[in-house]
């Protein structure tokens, strides 16, 4: 899985790859200025998340990771100008009988309603599928979250079912759609 970690995934408008070190101003700035954005369907992170060296061990903790091919993150950068716009995740991997993923994603509220959720999607899917050779992936959404919803939809999801007061966000218990992709519907 050595080689996951110089591995870039290019789209139409974006790319995916993997954090370095070098990223974590970048990244830090991502995260601060989003942080009331994300905060409406993310939970309440520890206060020392908001900071550069916070940052910095996420990035540590994501080479980490995708080293031991555990899960796998990757910033979403637009093509043209290389800026960082979001961050889209595959955890959770379980492997066996199982060969299953947890498909997470977070864009740049200024890049929201662009289809570059979609396109980012889109991209790691036949990294989860085919480099990873996973048979299922699933994503948890806000009954609420709209745009997600639609993001899921557009790239081939399908609603499974509600997992209710799933996990507490702003000191409230909320719920969540489950959606799932499976390879043979992928493919």
């Amino acid at each position: 899985m050595r080689s996951v970690l110089s591995m870039v995934l290019t789209g139409e408008r974006i790319y995916l790859r993997p954090f370095e070190e070098s990223d974590a101003e970048i990244l830090y700035k991502l995260i601060i200025r989003n942080k009331s954005f994300w905060g409406e369907t993310e939970p309440d992170w520890q206060e020392g998340y908001y900071t550069f060296e916070g940052q910095l061990q996420n990035i540590r903790y994501f080479q980490t990771g995708m080293g031991q091919g555990q899960f796998f993150t990757f910033g979403i950068f637009t093509k043209r100008e290389h800026n960082l716009i979001g961050i889209i995740n595959l955890y959770e991997v379980k492997r066996g009988p199982f060969q299953s993923g947890v498909i997470g994603y977070c864009l740049d509220k200024n890049f929201n309603g662009k289809g570059l959720g979609t396109e980012s999607l889109r991209l790691i899917l036949p990294f989860a599928f085919i480099t990873l050779e996973l048979n299922r992936l699933s994503a948890e959404v806000m009954p609420r979250n709209y745009p997600s919803i639609r993001v899921l939809e557009k790239a081939g999801f399908q609603k499974e079912g509600f997992r209710r007061d799933n996990i507490m966000i702003k000191g409230a218990w909320e719920s969540h759609l489950q959606f799932a992709l499976l390879k043979k519907d992928w493919a």
